[in-house]
């Protein structure tokens, strides 16, 4: 009987459509995926976001005023190109400003990050009438104010990177950001489940999986939770450091890359677990945000700019890495004093490439009713500044390794009149597009890097081999390794 009305509810549901959008950092498009699997588990049709539907859902972000902005912008738009389809807002913007959004025209339903398990049933109850504002669900205390950890997908990617998420929420507080309070305490996904989902990831043809959290260096799985399933502080919890110690221990069919990690959770052993591993990726993601320590504490980050120094030294030792860094350009208190020990410590680090932004008040953080505020003028000029470093380090680190051949995974192959063309990523993290004959997506194949763009941001290369087998990928990590070591020595 119970099959019966399942099958019936199916039926039903299958005359709807749905489009999803979603704005913002990895995790969130990691739960829209999961939206997705929820909605496709239920029967329901999903279409593209620019078509028609019955119902759209947007999942907001909401870590600066422009990305608020943004997420009205399109709301609006959304309605105004369908007025009668059911519109939900939810993700991070709903959690933290649900009033804000409740009074917007042609918004019926704003659900917080709780509530993003349960959007089946807010669709399929239908527009709300004319009169009547926006319904909410109900706010969650804010050690649950997040995503349902639980709410997990195996599709979580339109490409051939997958992402996993393995943490959600914050418990730091770090004076310029509003997420903590849009996700909640930092709580993690088992680490017993870890491998299952990993091999869920691999099942679905995946060939690269990006693991990633709000804060992913505060992982903290539990383990043995099925003989410890009453939730007891005796419960032995694995770290980041013991999620790369289970990756490059098992044989998993895949390559692996982490997204952010802080100065102070990248470990001596996870430095040499990456320096081994054949299946990690030789790509670190470090905040750095300032160079100068007063400007750091002023933020409330948790290290001092000689502990990046020394950990940025340390990984700079792995043949062939690529590191990465953030850098919030402008932020009150910072003097030109401050910002000219920032870029001396850029310019003078092996850093691959910087994410820059230059900083706006958020309001509802401690950083926004700072005094010191930097001119509009004088932060963009700052910007700028560190933008032509980034050319600088791109550049420089991808002219190091022409003439090498790497491993890429194939992302994309257009044609290009009778040429084929394909697009991916190498181990650490280099743009390449490839020219060659047979080219695949989602396939991982060496190539040679011959050139680098005059922008700095890609690389050119020639198709080596055909497919690289699976099990020769531990071969031709390790045979990558002594090529990059030699290079640099």
């Amino acid at each position: 009987m119970t099959d019966k009305m399942t099958d019936n509810t199916k039926a039903d549901n299958a005359r709807l459509k749905v489009a999803l959008t979603t704005l913002g950092c990895k995790a969130n498009q990691y739960d829209t995926s999961a939206i997705e699997d929820s909605l496709t588990r239920a029967g329901i049709a999903l279409v593209d976001f620019s078509g028609h539907a019955d119902a759209y859902i947007i999942n907001t972000c909401t870590v600066t005023n422009r990305t608020d902005s943004q997420s009205r912008t399109l709301i609006r738009r959304v309605r105004r190109e369908n007025k009668e389809a059911v519109v939900i807002v939810t993700g991070c913007y709903a959690t933290v400003s649900p009033d804000e959004i409740k009074e917007m025209d042609g918004v019926d339903y704003v659900v917080s990050n709780t509530g993003k398990d349960r959007l089946v049933e807010y669709i399929k109850r239908g527009r709300k009438t004319d009169n009547d504002k926006a319904i909410t669900d109900s706010p969650a205390p804010r050690a649950t104010t997040g995503t349902p950890i639980s709410l997990r997908t195996v599709t979580a990617s339109k490409r051939t990177r997958a992402t996993l998420k393995i943490q959600d929420g914050c418990s730091k507080a770090c004076s310029y950001c509003i997420i903590p309070k849009a996700r909640g305490v930092s709580r993690s996904i088992d680490f017993d489940t870890l491998e299952s989902e990993i091999k869920n990831f691999i099942d679905a043809g995946y060939k690269e999986i990006v693991l990633t959290g709000i804060h992913l260096g505060d992982y903290a799985g539990r383990e043995n939770s099925k003989e410890n399933s009453d939730n007891s502080s005796d419960n032995a919890t694995a770290d980041i450091t013991a999620v790369a110690r289970l990756l490059s221990t098992k044989s998993f069919d895949c390559r692996f890359r982490f997204s952010s990690l802080d100065p102070d959770e990248v470990t001596d052993e996870f430095i040499e677990i990456l320096r081994t591993s054949t299946n990690i990726c030789n790509h670190v993601h470090l905040p750095l945000q300032s160079g100068n320590d007063e400007v750091l504490g002023r933020m409330n980050r948790q290290y001092t700019v000689a502990r990046f120094i020394e950990r940025v030294e340390r990984l700079a030792e792995i043949p062939g890495i690529s590191i990465g860094t953030d850098i919030i350009t402008g932020f009150p208190g910072e003097t030109v004093e401050a910002f000219e020990e920032t870029y001396a410590t850029l310019k003078a680090l092996p850093i691959s490439y910087l994410h820059i932004f230059p900083y706006s008040p958020r309001a509802g953080t401690p950083a926004a009713s700072y005094a010191g505020a930097v001119h509009g003028l004088e932060i963009k000029r700052r910007a700028a500044l560190l933008k032509r470093l980034d050319t600088e380090k791109r550049k420089r680190f991808m002219e190091a390794h022409i003439g090498q051949t790497l491993e890429v995974l194939v992302e994309r192959v257009d044609k290009k009149n009778a040429e084929v063309c394909g697009t991916g990523k190498t181990r650490n993290y280099i743009p390449v597009t490839i020219t060659g004959d047979s080219i695949e997506a989602n396939t991982l194949v060496s190539v040679t890097l011959s050139s680098v763009s005059k922008d700095g941001r890609e690389m050119t290369g020639t198709l080596k081999t055909q497919k690289i087998k699976t099990k020769s990928l531990r071969t031709v990590a390790r045979q990558e390794r002594v090529t990059l070591g030699e290079a640099g020595a």
